[in-house]
Parts: structure tokens; sequence; C-alpha cells
């Protein structure tokens, strides 16, 4: 049978006027004011009184349906409840033809604004309290869109405040394959994490990998991942760290709740759960090994002088949470581990320590297996300025060897000088610290509050004492040094850079008063000195400088008595003996003032026949002496 042109013209014009209707109807269905008014109908729904604005819509049909929106923003009230960048949404024309396929949507530049001083995302008031407390977030789409299955592609998703730059949350990436409603889905999102601190930032993220089964009123979740480091920091490094959980999601009041497991080379160091909704977030983990080297971004705040590495693991918990309107987020952290404890450059004492945060007052203490060495130290953090503001803290030995517990002690010198950029207090206690044959008891105590600076030492072991007391009271120093046929040791470092001795052992008063320069003050020093070996330090320089005078050599005499005043910038020389082969006695005035006479006299005893002879002095010496 032959066709005719005109007959199978007629066929191709009916074949394209079928074609033509089904693409009309799949056009109708979707086509830019249809959709927009869609969206429109489900945002009055849920956020009466809201308005939606598209800067710019661009639609083609080719293989699919393309509807892409640009800067689609969402206000009320005149205030921006959300903002996307752009929205692109395919859609096969089978799909609304037969109701049956995958559609596609791409969101990037998503912002979600938060007003917690005037909830913006609540609805308008309702007269029935009871309906508006009780509302539920709702979704009514066509059936040709709500049969669908969707692949859903975001970039760059963010929860802010509306009054300020805050950020309470981010995503970078989105992916999930073929959601529907009742099957199940695989998804892969990437959560960046950006921790700043004392004017550093520390940037990691967590992928997370899974698959989620969508009902309408609860979604169940899969999920595993693994924290990624972007830039190499001794500080932050989870490279090894994977997060293995489950989670609900009920949509419509977006509650997500998660019990999860931590892992390190697939070995459990821990399991946790989590609470995430629009007014708070909370974190429970409990730790069974967690490498302490995750402390690392707050070491600082951790560390002491007495703990000093943060190597090992420890067992514990930590509960954060944090409301939607607070900056700063509530902290609960317990952590105990084996350690040392330092107290000095090459001595340690191994025992166990325990580290407990709560909020912004940190504490740590330290045990040791027999309780000779106990340890605490309670912290306050300023969060904001990422500094500790004030501590207090005691270190307690009863026993020990009394050489290695004085180690410890803080230098008087480095005491004075020290900036006071927080507050302190620090107790060193000694209880029956063996030092060869006899036991030592005593204590040193300095600190730093808001009006004063005390140093105070107090050792005592049978007859032989000392009494340290320096204090601060802006701009008058003070201090007091009160010997007792007190035996010296070269572990004493407390009094280094002014004096120290390998042996020998000292009666006698230092008392001292300033301003500004030691100089300036009024002094006096009456020190007996005996059995000295290898003496050192500026007090002893000073002695040493004057005898030269006379060509002698204080550094050699083992015995020695120092008598000393100063006043009016005037040092008087009251006597320096020496008591030995050469039994000389110094004595003399030193000014500060070059118009007046400065000299030295030495003196030796009657017995020995020989004159004073005194020197005049040109070149003031003790002044270079920085005490």
């Amino acid at each position: 049978m032959k066709l005719s042109l005109k007959v199978i013209i007629g066929l191709w014009v009916i074949l394209l006027l079928f074609i033509g209707g089904l693409f009309y109807s799949a056009y109708s269905r979707l086509k830019p004011e249809t959709f927009i008014a869609l969206v429109t109908e489900q945002i009055q729904k849920n956020y009466p009184g809201a308005k939606l604005n598209v800067d710019k819509v661009d639609y083609r049909l080719s293989v699919d349906f393309n509807l892409n929106l640009k800067n689609v923003i969402l206000t009320r009230s005149g205030k921006i409840i959300g903002s996307i960048g752009e929205v692109e949404l395919k859609v096969p024309w089978w799909l609304l033809l037969l109701n049956r396929g995958n559609a596609q949507i791409n969101l990037s530049d998503l912002v979600i604004y938060v007003d917690h001083s005037n909830s913006i995302t609540e609805p308008a008031p309702q007269t029935d309290t009871t309906e508006n407390k009780n509302r539920k977030i709702q979704v009514v789409l066509p059936g040709y869109l709500a049969d669908a299955k969707y692949s859903i592609r975001a970039k760059n998703i963010s929860i802010k405040d509306l009054h300020n730059s805050r950020r309470y949350f981010r995503l970078s990436k989105l992916l999930v394959r073929e959601f529907q409603y009742g099957k199940n889905s695989a998804f892969e999102l990437n959560i960046p994490i950006e921790i700043q601190h004392k004017e550093a930032k520390y940037t990691s993220e967590l992928w997370l990998f899974g698959d989620v089964t969508p009902q309408p009123e609860l979604w169940k979740l899969n999920y595993r991942g693994e924290f990624k480091t972007r830039e190499s920091n001794d500080k932050l490094q989870f490279e090894d760290l994977i997060i293995d959980g489950k989670a609900s999601l009920k949509p419509s009041d977006m509650n997500l709740i998660s019990d999860f497991n931590l892992l390190i080379e697939k070995l459990s160091i821990g399991t946790g759960s989590f609470i995430a909704n629009e007014n708070e977030l909370s974190i429970n983990m409990d730790f069974q090994k967690v490498p302490l080297s995750f402390l690392g971004i707050v070491d600082q705040e951790v560390k002491n002088p007495y703990l000093t590495e943060l190597v090992g693991f420890a067992q514990g918990s930590v509960r954060v949470s944090k409301k939607a309107d607070q900056e700063i987020a509530n902290l609960r952290a317990i952590l105990n581990f084996d350690g040392n404890i330092t107290l000095g450059p090459q001595s340690s004492v191994p025992g166990k320590w325990k580290l407990v945060a709560e909020d912004t007052r940190w504490e740590s203490s330290f045990i040791s297996p027999k309780s000779e060495v106990s340890f605490f130290r309670r912290s306050i953090i300023d969060f904001k300025r990422g500094m500790i503001t004030q501590y207090n803290e005691e270190l307690g030995f009863t026993g020990l060897d009394f050489k290695l517990a004085v180690e410890p002690v803080m230098k008087l010198g480095d005491f004075i000088n020290l900036v006071d950029n927080h507050y302190f207090n620090t107790v060193i206690s000694f209880k029956k610290c063996q030092l060869d044959k006899k036991f030592v008891d005593g204590n040193f105590r300095y600190g730093i509050s808001p009006d004063q600076k005390y140093y105070q030492g107090d050792l005592s072991e049978a007859l032989s004492t000392l009494k340290l007391n320096y204090q601060l009271k802006r701009p008058l120093h003070q201090i007091s040094l009160e010997l007792q046929q007190f035996t010296w040791i070269p572990q004493y470092k407390f009094l280094e850079t002014f004096f120290a001795v390998q042996e020998g052992k000292l009666n006698g008063k230092v008392e001292g008063k300033w301003s500004t320069d030691w100089t300036d003050g009024v002094w006096l020093a009456q020190v007996n000195a005996t059995d000295l070996k290898e003496p050192t330090g500026k007090w002893i320089n000073l002695v040493n400088k004057i005898s030269q005078s006379f060509t002698l050599d204080a550094l050699v005499s083992p015995n020695q008595n120092w008598s000393l005043s100063l006043k009016n910038k005037a040092l008087q020389i009251n006597a320096i003996t020496f008591e030995n082969a050469d039994p000389a006695k110094v004595t003399g005035l030193l000014q500060t003032d070059p118009k007046l006479k400065s000299f030295l006299v030495l003196n030796y005893p009657k017995n020995f026949k020989w004159k004073p002879v005194r020197k005049e002095v040109k070149e003031l010496v003790w002044q270079r002496e920085e005490l």
C-alpha cells in the first residue's frame, strides 16, 4: 500500500501535536510561575506573612526541564529569614508525565538566619495558644513530585545570627542520592571544623558517609566518618579518629538524636551521644582511651610548670551543651591519666593526674602512689581573650627527699620581675622531708593579687631556721630575711642571682625598703657566714669588689661577717670581716653624689700592729650591682 505525501505529513503533524501536548502538559505542571506559586504556598503555611523574592529565573527545555533561580531571599517583618545564592531544579519530562523518575536539586550558598531576640522563625501569633505552641513544619507536594526520587547536591550551607556575623553551623558539601520517602538513600557530607583560640585559627573537617531512610514522622540514619586536618598543625591532629553511629531525625521540629562510637585504628576509644535542635546542642562522650594529644589546642590552659607534657592516653567523660542564643558553650569534662609531675629540669615523680573542666573553672590534680607528692590547681579561663585570668595551686611534699622537693620553688628575682598579667597564688609545703639525716618542715608562698605581690618562705630543721618575706604594695617594696644557724645547700635556688653557695651556715638579718631602685631605699644587713664554699651571686660580687680595693679576695674566705646599711643613697660599710689567715676588716662610706667623698678603710686586729689604710674611691662600683 502506498501512502501519499499528504498522509505522511499528516501523521507527522499528529505525532508532533501529540508530543507537543505532552510537553505542554508537563510544562504546565512545572512552569516557573507554577513552581514559585507552589513554594510560596508552602511558605505561607509554615511562616505566615513571609515574602519570597527571586532576583532571576531561567527556564529551558532539553532532555529534562531545567529551572534555575538566583538570589532567592525569604523575608518577614522586614527581616531576612533565609537566602539562597542559586537553586537549580532538573526534572525529566517523563517524571512529570508518568510520576516516575529521578529529579536533581542543586543548592549553593544557603543561609538560614536566626533571631533569638525576637524569633522570626515562629509563625505570627494565633488566638489558639495551644496550637501555636505545638506547631510543626509541614510540607505538602503534588503527587508527581511527592512520589519522585531526588538527588540533592548542596554546598556552603550556614546557620547565622541575624544581627551579627556569628555562625552557629556550617556545612560545606552535601550529597544525597535518589532520596524518596520510605526508601533507603545514600548520603555524604562535609562539615568544616574551625576553632579560633588565642588569635589563632585551627581548621579541620569531618567527612560523613551513610544512608538515610526517611518517613514523614521520623528519619533514620546510619553514618560513618573520619576527621581530616587541612593543614599541618601540631595542636589539631584528628587524622586517625573515626566516628560511627546511628541517628534519628524528626523533620517536624528538626530534632536530631544520635548515638555513636569513636575509634582509632579500628579500636574503640569511646562512645557518645548528641541531641541537636533549633534551641540547643548537647554532646556527651565517655572515653576509655583517648590520646592526650587531642588537648593540644588548650594545652596552655591545661599545662602548668608541673605538667609539662600531654602524652599517653586518658579515661573520662566530656559533656558539652550550648544554647543557640549563647556565644559560649557549657562544659563539664573529667579526664584521668597516668603521668609524671615535673619538679625540675631532670626531676620527676610518677603518679596519676586528674583534669576537671567546668565551664570557665578548670582544675588539675596529682597524687603519687605513696602520697609523698600531691598537687592541686584551680584556674579561671577567659575564653574570649584565650587566657588564664587567675589560678590557685598547692604543691605538697611528705617524706620526700628535700633536695628534690625544693626544686620547684620560684626564684625571688624572677618573681619580682614577673609581669602581673594575671593573678595567682602558689603554696609549696614540706612535711618531714629528709635532708641527709635530718628532716625539714616549712613552706613557700607567693602570688599576685589586685593590690599586691608577695613572696614568703619559712624553713626549719631542728635549730636551723629561715624566714623570708617580700611584699610589694605599689610603689613600696619591702623585704626581710632572718637566718638562724641556717645550713645552705646547692639546691637552694630561691635567692639565686643574689646569693648562693655550695655549702655554708648563715646567721643574721637583712631588711630593705625601696620604691624604684634598691639604691634609692633604706637597707640594713648584719650577717655572719661560716664554712662558705664557692659563694656566688650579686651580693658576693659587691662584697668582693669592695674587698678588691685592698687586693683581698672574698671568694676564698670561708668565714665572713657583713655589716652594712644604706640610707640617702649612701652605703655605710660598718664592717666586712674576713676570719682567716688574713683577718682583715673593711669599713667605709660610698656616696652616690660624685661631689661627696667616698672612701674605704682597711683595718687589722691590734696584735698585728698594722695601721689602718684609708683609700678614696672614685668609681662607684656598688651602684653597678643591680640587686
